[in-house]
């Protein structure tokens, strides 16, 4: 008997400061609707998505906004998919490929080793080329062309 009481009074010194501590957490914010019943929104910490364009980027290296680029489906079927904003900012569905600091390190390397921004080749962008008997074409997504 004195066991279940040392028992009982124990688990009470744990679990009663863990009970008060989850009644006092912040409760998510209700909302009633129209119908009565109460709904949970759930406050998010993502920022909100931007609206994405519908149509498709032009396949003519004509450097083209407000579109997008499915590299499963067009081209020759490899590379990067992205999204090119209304002001021209290309931003790829892989992530590793929006690094604003790679990207500019990339293009310095190309402009002081004398290569010419290309800008858009076939679908891919932030191209440079070193031109010559043969031609060297670079992109930053990993594209490579030799001409």
């Amino acid at each position: 008997m004195k066991i279940a009481v040392i028992i009982a009074v124990a688990s009470s010194l744990v679990i009663a400061p863990l009970a008060g501590a989850l009644a006092e957490s912040p409760k998510p914010p209700t909302s009633i609707t129209t119908t009565g019943r109460a709904e949970v929104a759930l406050a998010s910490t993502a920022a909100p998505l931007p609206k994405l364009p519908t149509k498709a980027c032009k396949d003519d290296d004509s450097n083209s906004v407000n579109c997008y680029w499915d590299a499963a489906k067009r081209g020759n079927g490899k590379g990067y998919s992205y999204y090119v904003t209304a002001k021209g900012q290309v931003v790829y569905l892989n992530p590793k490929l929006n690094n604003e600091a790679a990207r500019t390190k990339f293009a310095r390397a190309k402009k002081s080793a004398g290569w010419e921004n290309w800008g858009e080749v076939f679908g891919h962008r932030l191209c440079w080329a070193k031109v010559g008997d043969t031609s060297y074409i670079q992109c930053f997504d990993g594209f490579r062309e030799t001409s």
